[in-house]
């Protein structure tokens, strides 16, 4: 297997399009079950939709993966397009959580969630945009940076649905 063919990530991207489609059905699911405690709050709300946001990249990132003769320059520039719209779409997630916790007078998550959060939900980005960027450059590692990305993410979104889904309920 090389980190710059397409093709020869095939069965691993199959597995990441179907665990991803799995996890982000369950998620919608455990939101449902605790809808009506996090609706009304931003943070939580947010927390939400950046569980939907990381799932959804590992399911992009492997449909890109799995587009049929499909170049690595393709691959990579879809890649890249994905991280950054991760990325931003994270960020203004993230936007202010701190800010809003102190206006109201909350105590809710402490530093260290924050910080995981933002570690995370950003970091996942990230390595999806240098999977991409050095799948075009065909240097680095290229695809190998890839799992590594799918692993942040899937912690990040299983971070956000327990918080959801049990923390929420202490």
């Amino acid at each position: 297997m090389t980190a710059y063919d397409l093709a020869q990530w095939n069965d691993f991207a199959v597995a990441q399009l179907g665990a991803s489609a799995a996890l982000l059905g369950l998620v919608f699911v455990g939101m449902s079950i605790n809808l009506k405690e996090f609706v009304g709050t931003r943070l939580l709300v947010n927390r939400a939709i950046e569980a939907i946001v990381l799932l959804a990249s590992v399911l992009l990132t492997a449909t890109a993966v799995l587009t049929p003769g499909q170049s690595g320059e393709a691959g990579g520039i879809e890649l890249l397009l994905v991280g950054v719209l991760a990325a931003v779409a994270v960020l203004l997630l993230q936007v202010g959580v701190t800010r809003d916790l102190v206006a109201s007078g909350d105590q809710g998550p402490t530093r260290a969630s924050i910080t995981t959060r933002r570690v995370l939900g950003l970091g996942s980005a990230l390595l999806i945009v240098i999977a991409g960027a050095l799948l075009l450059a065909e240097a680095g590692g290229g695809l190998y940076w890839w799992p590594v990305a799918i692993v942040v993410a899937y912690l990040g979104a299983l971070v956000n649905a327990w918080v959801l889904l049990v923390e929420i309920l202490r």
